[in-house]
């Protein structure tokens, strides 16, 4: 569950693996896995809009989550007055 995998799932793969429920005969192998160990938010990023403005020789670089996209748009008109 740590891993959002449902126990259940595990559980079938369990009894596939040892050969329970299934007709098929074919040789089954676990592939290796590694798993990431940081905490959620450490290995998903946010989407973010990323802007560069020139003007009068000034280079700005912005970057914005996309979740507040209206504000960004609200922030560039005034801005841009």
């Amino acid at each position: 569950m740590a891993h959002g995998i449902n126990a259940n799932i595990v559980h079938s793969w369990r009894k596939r693996a040892r050969g329970e429920g299934t007709t098929d005969r074919a040789v089954t192998a676990f592939v290796p896995v590694t798993v990431d160990h940081r905490a959620p938010d450490e290995t998903v990023k946010e989407a973010c809009i990323s802007i560069e403005l020139h003007r009068a020789g000034l280079l700005m670089k912005l970057t914005w989550p996309l979740s507040a996209a209206e504000q960004l748009s609200a922030w560039t008109r005034e801005l841009l007055r």
